[in-house]
């Protein structure tokens, strides 16, 4: 017994004097005490002493919320956003302090406003009854203050607690406070900054009105914008619509793909190629979303330009590495374009005028302040652009190429906590050279969605769709006339959930895409002699769950953690070609086939996507970000050009056709240098993909019922080094950035026939190893700016014939081996003069004139490399460049 009583007493003993206090759980008991009593009853219990003064702790408590946890964590919680601190000076001693350096801080910031003469504005949320201070989240949304639009980006610099954050695309924020009064700045570019009071006692929502400033932006302190690159995740970017509108485009076209293709890591094939290559994918590896629905051709024009009029952009969200859990179903990239509302309190309307198109928008209250509708439109009239091009290579008289697009958005407010929204949008084009087949294609979007908001911070977000791609060739020919056709259509439902917390941000749901592909329908016109073909419809089902979280480790360290899990069905009616095992895939070697009724499963697939991101905040101006994911793709673009063509045609994943599957890896450096004047950053990745398809050489791609016999599938792998070094305050702003970069590819088959270059590895086509980008804005005066941009990078790879050779009076040429060479290097200079209207507040019209020149010193840029035969056996290889000249542009954008 005396054994058991010395045990006891030497085991209490080692908790009083080997554990320091702050470690102790604290129980139910807790709750509601004055921190005074708790600090009386931890005396009395452990050998500690507390030191302070009662009345900087007279009025707080202790909550709910300490159950549990440590009496450290409940002292960080309590003395959250307030002057007070403790220092634990031995285990048997603690000393409450009072820190004054954010109550400087906070005056410092409302004497520098006063100084300037702003305003700043107090909210109240609750009443202060003079009880005990706890945990308050305030959540809310910066708008403008004339469109009412939400606005992406903003930071929010707590002066009194040294933290920033940002307003999500919605415009979006969330702020853990303790109760009590604090001191927000909130600052956005070209809009002024605004210092708001919130005193917070409970929980609630506010909403922050910016007002734009027609100042010049080396007169405006834009607090903490360059805090972004140290903040965001690793691999994203927001593009600024209002900057976009400022650069000198191709022939006047704002162009929100364009400007993705100077970022660094992101390559292109060619002049005026509507495709984008991100590290070392092909371009169908990349998701195009448009109010939250895919879009599968995001062009006009065979690719000079986007499919999407920027008046009608609200944001745009781009992400290269570390892919938020939410999106699926692509390996390299994600584009989230979100549209603008309407406003909801007075009518007005934007535009622009060029020399081939011109758009307008208009938006306005349908209700005042519960309904908002927004319609857009855009159209060419370029006609007689493509009638001066004199070429030796067509006849481009009588040709013609038109196109239009259209958005209409409607959003109606139920009441503070729920909105339903309603997007559509359709673009067609139609394309015709002389003598040739027209070509005409269609995208077709629309959307409804409901967002509502719960109690204690919980929100969630219900999206129904359809979207639908189709393409239509014919030629009236009497003799060979016919007609084409193929459409892919998608029923979309997606389901998402976000719930805040104290230190996470907590996101989960389910989204489900039922794709319906028609691969082609060749019609023969009355009198035509070409064979009517009917190829198989194919159908599959696309799921995923996935749950994410954003984690505040510390002070430094912020955690993206996230895993998805996808799931693809391939289903009937399908008929399935079986071909020989001891031989390669061939017509002549089928020797079965397999049937499967409708909805019967051909084939599925699932996956585990993990998402990690981590950053670290070495300094206020220095942080180390770390990115790893791996990410599905069931969906294969099937082509044998470089760039996207309205003709290429899409292949689900099935019988035959794995899915695509990348793991990618990114590590970075950011920071910010001279007062946030200047920032910069360098970031290197490595990225491997399996699966990633690849055509024979002579494949047949369209209407082609053994697809599975001219396609190959195997490895590929990219690396290589990102640099940017911008300039963001001042009167000469710009980016440089350059990015070292190779991509391979190896398909190594079990026989000769299926394989490329012997089964040993080659460049892909979009490899490019050196690429460099310069753009920059100079304030000429308060409303006129020179801007321009320059580009270069290494010609990509090109496979050539090397010699040919006569049989029976046909030429037959022997090529290289698979991009064995490369066209010449890329490069292009670009300027523009903007000259914007008077800065006053109250006008009718707001108006600016964009003078530009593209190509200044008119590079004949080659696009390809293409042979024409000049006699019998004998080639001549001629450098086909799109764009050759200098192309001036002018253009006139308003806003009323």
């Amino acid at each position: 017994m005396k054994r058991i009583l010395l045990l006891i007493c030497f085991f209490i003993c080692f908790r009083a004097f080997g554990q320091s206090v702050l470690e102790v759980k604290v129980d139910g008991s807790a709750a509601g005490q004055p921190l005074i009593t708790f600090f009386n009853k931890l005396e009395q219990q452990y050998p500690v002493k507390f030191y302070y003064l009662d009345e900087w702790l007279r009025n707080i408590a202790v909550d709910e919320s300490a159950n549990g946890r440590t009496v450290q964590q409940v002292l960080d919680d309590l003395f959250l956003g307030t002057a007070l601190g403790y220092i634990e000076l031995n285990r048997h001693t603690i000393i409450v302090v009072k820190d004054p350096t954010q109550e400087l801080r906070r005056n410092k910031v409302i004497q520098s406003a006063k100084t300037e003469g702003k305003q700043i504005r107090k909210i109240n949320i609750g009443e202060d009854t003079g009880g005990s201070r706890q945990r308050v989240v305030v959540s809310g949304v910066v708008v403008d203050k004339r469109t009412k639009e939400p606005l992406a980006g903003v930071n929010i610099l707590a002066a009194d607690q040294k933290s920033v954050t940002s307003t999500n695309p919605e415009g979006k924020f969330d702020l853990t406070l303790a109760s009590g009064s604090h001191l927000f700045t909130f600052t956005y570019l070209n809009f002024e900054e605004t210092v708001v009071e919130i005193a917070a006692y409970t929980s609630g929502t506010v909403t922050i009105e910016l007002e734009e400033t027609p100042t010049l932006l080396q007169e405006v302190t834009i607090v903490d914008k360059n805090r972004e690159i140290t903040t965001s995740l690793i691999g994203e970017t927001q593009l600024s619509m209002k900057e976009l509108k400022r650069a000198p485009a191709l022939l006047g076209e704002i162009d929100v793909i364009k400007q993705i293709q100077t970022l660094p890591g992101i390559s292109t094939a060619g002049e005026a190629a509507s495709g984008f290559n991100v590290r070392g994918g092909s371009v169908d590896q990349n998701l195009i979303l448009y109010d939250g629905l895919p879009v599968f051709n995001s062009s006009h024009v065979f690719g000079f330009f986007s499919a999407f009029n920027a008046e009608a952009i609200r944001d745009v969200s781009f992400y290269r590495s570390n892919i938020p859990a939410e999106f699926g179903g692509r390996i390299s990239s994600v584009l989230d374009i979100h549209s603008k509302e309407g406003d909801y309190q007075v009518w007005g309307a934007s535009g622009g005028i060029g020399i081939i198109s011109s758009n307008i928008m208009v938006s306005g209250p349908v209700q005042k302040n519960k309904t908002s509708a927004a319609l857009s439109f855009r159209s060419t009239y370029s006609d007689w652009l493509i009638n001066t091009v004199r070429s030796d290579y067509v006849d481009l008289q009588n040709s013609s190429v038109s196109f239009y697009d259209g958005a209409l958005k409607l959003a109606h407010k139920f009441n503070e906590k729920t909105k339903l929204t309603w997007s559509g949008y359709m673009s067609h084009d139609q394309f015709k050279l002389t003598g040739d087949s027209t070509y005409q294609w269609d995208n077709l979007l629309s959307s409804l969605k409901l967002d509502h908001a719960f109690r204690g911070n919980f929100t969630l977000s219900f999206m129904a769709g359809y979207g639908s791609y189709s393409y239509d060739v014919f030629d009236k020919d009497r003799l060979t006339g016919f007609d084409l056709t193929y459409k892919i259509s998608y029923p979309t439902a997606k389901l998402d959930f976000n719930l805040q917390l104290d230190k996470h941000k907590l996101t989960f749901g389910i989204q489900g895409h039922y794709y319906d592909f028609n691969p082609g329908t060749l019609t023969p016109t009355a009198e035509s002699n070409k064979a009517s073909v009917q190829m198989d419809k194919q159908n599959s089902l696309e799921t995923g769950v996935y749950v994410a979280d954003q984690i505040q480790v510390s002070e430094r360290v912020h955690v993206d953690a996230g895993v998805r899990v996808p799931a693809f069905r391939s289903l009937g009616p399908a008929a399935v070609n079986v071909y020989a095992d001891n031989a390669p895939r061939e017509s002549q070697t089928i020797v079965d086939t397999l049937y499967f009724e409708k909805g019967e499963t051909v084939k599925t697939f699932y996956g585990v996507e993990p998402r990690l991101g981590v950053r670290f905040e070495l300094t206020p101006d220095a942080s180390v970000k770390l990115g790893i994911n791996r990410t599905y793709q069931y969906l294969h673009l099937v082509t044998n050009t470089t760039a996207v063509t309205p003709v290429d045609i899409w292949q689900p994943s099935g019988y035959y056709f794995k899915p695509q599957s990348a793991d990618q890896i990114s590590l970075g450096y950011y920071r910010n240098f001279a007062s946030k004047q200047y920032e910069a950053y360098a970031e290197v990745y490595y990225k491997k993909m399996e699966n990633v398809l690849d055509y024979k050489d002579g494949a047949t791609l369209l209407l082609n019922p053994q697809l599975e016999a001219d396609l190959l599938q195997g490895k590929a792998r990219a690396y290589g080094v990102e640099t940017q070094v911008s300039k963001r305050q001042g009167r000469l702003t710009g980016v440089l950035n350059y990015a070292f970069s190779r991509s391979f590819r190896t398909i190594d088959g079990r026989f000769t026939e299926e394989e490329i270059n012997d089964g040993k590895e080659y460049p892909s086509n979009f490899d490019q190893p050196h690429i460099v980008n310069l753009s920059w804005k100079y304030n000429l005066s308060k409303r006129h700016f020179f801007t321009g941009g320059f580009t270069y990078h290494t010609g990509r790879p090109i496979t050539l014939p090397l010699s040919s050779f006569i049989i029976e009076d046909v030429t037959i040429s022997s090529f290289s081996e698979r991009n064995e060479f490369r066209v010449p290097d890329y490069h292009r200079l670009d300027v523009g003069l903007v000259i914007e209207g008077n800065h006053k507040r109250k006008k009718l019209l707001d108006g600016t004139w964009t003078f530009s020149i593209y190509n200044v010193y008119a590079r004949k840029n080659a696009y390809s490399i293409f042979f024409k035969e000049v006699h019998t056996g004998a080639l001549r290889p001629y450098r086909l460049a799109v764009i050759g000249t200098a192309l001036p542009s002018i253009s006139y954008s308003f806003k009323l």
